[in-house]
Formats: C-alpha cells, sequence, structure tokens
C-alpha cells in the first residue's frame, strides 16, 4: 500500500471526486491570495465563515506547518479542505518569520497525512489527495526543492492506500514536477 501520484497542470479546485483538496493557508486561516482566492472563490464565504470559526476557538497561536480540516463549503467536488498554515501572519513576526522553510513544508505533510490517517479509520472507501506546490508564491521556497520534498514524502510506504494529485498552476511548474517525480 502506499501514495499514488500523479501530476497536472491547472487549476486544482477543479479537480473531481477528491476526499481532500489543500489550501495553502496561514495562521490567521484568512483566504487572502493565491490558491486561498481560489477557495474563496470557488467555495463561498460559507468556507471563510467557518474558518473563522474554527480560528477563534484555537486556544493559542496558530504555527506554521500546522493543518486543520474544514468542510468544503460549497463547493461539490471534494469533501474536506485541508488547510496548511505555510504563511505566518501572527501578530508580532517580522518578514523574515512569516516565510516558510522546507520544515513548514515537511511538517505540513506530516500533519496532512495524520488527517488521511483518521480518514480510513472511519471509511473504506479510497483517498484522493489533490494538492498545490505549497510556498513557492509569496512564500519564495524553490519548487524543485518542494518538489523533491512531495517525492520524498509520498514515496514512502503507509498502511493505506491514496491517490495523490499534485498541481502545477502554470505549465513551466506543470513540466518541472513532470521531470522531477519521472526520476523514480
Amino acid at each position: 500500500m502506499g501514495y499514488i501520484c500523479k501530476v497536472k497542470q491547472g487549476n486544482l479546485l477543479q479537480e473531481e471526486d477528491a476526499t481532500f483538496i489543500v489550501n495553502a493557508s496561514n495562521t490567521r486561516l484568512v483566504l487572502g491570495s493565491g490558491v486561498s482566492m481560489a477557495f474563496k472563490h470557488h467555495c463561498g464565504s460559507v468556507l471563510q465563515q467557518e474558518m473563522l470559526e474554527l480560528y477563534q476557538n484555537v486556544d493559542k497561536p496558530i504555527v506554521q506547518g500546522t493543518v486543520f480540516a474544514t468542510s468544503a463549503g460549497n463547493a461539490t467536488n471534494f469533501q474536506y479542505a485541508l488547510h496548511a498554515s505555510v504563511m505566518n501572519f501572527n501578530q508580532g513576526t517580522r518578514y523574515v518569520e512569516k516565510i516558510p522553510t522546507l520544515q513548514t513544508i515537511r511538517d505540513i505533510l506530516e500533519n496532512i497525512e495524520g488527517y488521511l490517517n483518521w480518514y480510513t479509520q472511519k471509511n473504506s472507501q479510497p483517498i484522493k489527495l489533490v494538492l498545490p506546490l505549497m510556498g513557492c508564491g509569496v512564500g519564495g521556497l524553490e519548487k524543485e526543492a518542494v518538489i523533491n520534498e512531495y517525492k520524498t514524502f509520498f514515496e514512502r510506504k503507509v498502511t493505506f492506500e491514496c491517490k495523490v494529485v499534485v498541481y502545477g498552476y502554470s505549465y513551466d511548474d506543470y513540466t518541472l514536477l513532470e521531470s522531477i517525480c519521472r526520476k523514480v
């Protein structure tokens, strides 16, 4: 058993029949720009409201690498949104502390896997996880380094089967994903 990976080019929110789609979010759980803005448009304001309620019920500051699950809002093509805290928007942080590191990406992948384990314990249905290149937009991480983190993580054996679809928004992102992921 394990992860079965595929790469695609385009808008990850157009993926059909997904269990989880990952939102590259922030530590304030605000749908802002990039992938988060796409979630806001696709899932409606009901999703942002659910995220704000979730944020208000957290008893300590959210740190980068944390992942929270919510409904899909008004979207019908996936079951759950996983909000990965990529950018640090906590008050009092300097610019340098807002930017993610590759360790942030590793932490996010580990936390996502926790939700996959949770899901498999409650459901016998196959899992489909869809994710973007996290931290590569305003986060400034090198795409090749993030893709290599994904590749290393998803080559591992796990106790469940999960189809993973990694999206490159641009054609250049897609071709980079293809070139690295083919080197198995």
